[in-house]
């Protein structure tokens, strides 16, 4: 038997209260959002943050247009020839070398990259024919001296628990604009960057953002007591080791505006370093930077071919922290 409960108030229909709408009197900040290196450099920006792979234009292309495939490789570089300036250009190509790297062992004697690489050449739906070429390459990528400063520095000698792969950062930042940027790398950046870098971030067209800023490291690794970043380039700058000489990288470097993320990624980590290490000092404890150009990486080519290294200067650092990190407090 169904029993009506008294105890329960009348509803404010049956009360007589009038329903008022009640209208929004606040201001929506549509500028604050969660910003990252590829947002800043892309117009428009991408709708989905991703890692960083070859470069981001070319990456947010696969995701979009994934059945390319093949067709990411500009026709009038394919050839017959079995090397590591013909395998195959693209996105595809760059998700296939990061995904490598992340997963190798660098010191393993011997080095266990053979089944490896075909796993993932068969995952990629690139031929077999390949596999020799890029197990080449990545003797090349990991005996190779990284520094010309007699610590002989190579990725060799690395190991699995000195590294992290995929770092994800956020922190919090201040509103930006292009001429933000152009200010702070005109006031602190060295002339031996890019004397013209400051210009090229004026050009940016990014709209006004505030909220967090957002990133992917490749990899940071330990050495002799300090802390490297590294990211992994794959792009193509042509058919020989000749095409990956420092001018040749630096003019890459600028113009896809790595020098901005590199940036950006050391201001991240040095602030995660300072949480993290009580004693820590950027002078002593971070090393540089390496973004390593692994289709160019020849140790018979002379030093430093496919490779690019910085070391930020600290004031250079402090100012990009000051502008960016709300209460930033230098370390």
């Amino acid at each position: 038997t169904f029993v009506a409960d008294s105890s329960k108030p009348a509803s404010k229909e049956k009360r007589g209260d009038a329903l008022v709408l009640k209208r929004f009197s606040g201001r929506v900040k549509t500028h604050w959002k969660i910003s990252s290196y590829s947002s800043l450099i892309s117009h428009p920006a991408p709708q989905i943050e991703l890692l960083d792979r070859d470069s981001d234009r070319s990456f947010n292309e696969f995701f979009q247009n994934p059945e390319r495939g093949e067709q990411e490789s500009d026709p009038q570089t394919i050839s017959d020839s079995i090397d590591i300036f013909s395998f195959p250009k693209g996105a595809r190509a760059g998700i296939f070398f990061h995904e490598i790297f992340e997963e190798i062992d660098f010191a393993a004697t011997p080095p266990a990259d053979e089944q490896l690489v075909i796993d993932k050449l068969n995952g990629y739906g690139f031929e077999a024919k390949w596999k020799e070429t890029v197990r080449g390459m990545i003797k090349q990528v990991l005996s190779t001296p990284l520094l010309n400063e007699g610590n002989h520095l190579t990725l060799s000698a690395v190991q699995q628990q000195d590294r992290i792969s995929e770092m994800e950062f956020y922190f919090p930042l201040n509103p930006i604009l292009p001429r933000t940027l152009r200010k702070i790398f005109a006031d602190y950046g060295p002339h031996d960057i890019s004397a013209d870098f400051p210009t090229q971030l004026g050009k940016l067209t990014f709209s006004p953002v505030e909220g967090f800023m957002k990133g992917y490291i490749d990899m940071v690794f330990k050495y002799d007591g300090r802390y490297y970043l590294l990211d992994w380039k794959s792009n193509f700058l042509g058919m020989s080791s000749a095409d990956y000489n420092k001018d040749s990288i630096r003019t890459v470097m600028r113009d896809d505006f790595y020098i901005l993320q590199y940036h950006i990624y050391t201001l991240a980590l040095h602030q995660y370093l300072g949480l993290r290490m009580p004693d820590y000092r950027y002078e002593t404890d971070f090393g540089g930077v390496f973004y390593l150009f692994i289709r160019g990486i020849d140790s018979d080519s002379g030093a430093g071919n496919g490779i690019y290294y910085d070391r930020p200067k600290i004031d250079l650092i402090h100012a990009l922290g000051r502008t960016l990190i709300p209460s930033f407090e230098p370390k």
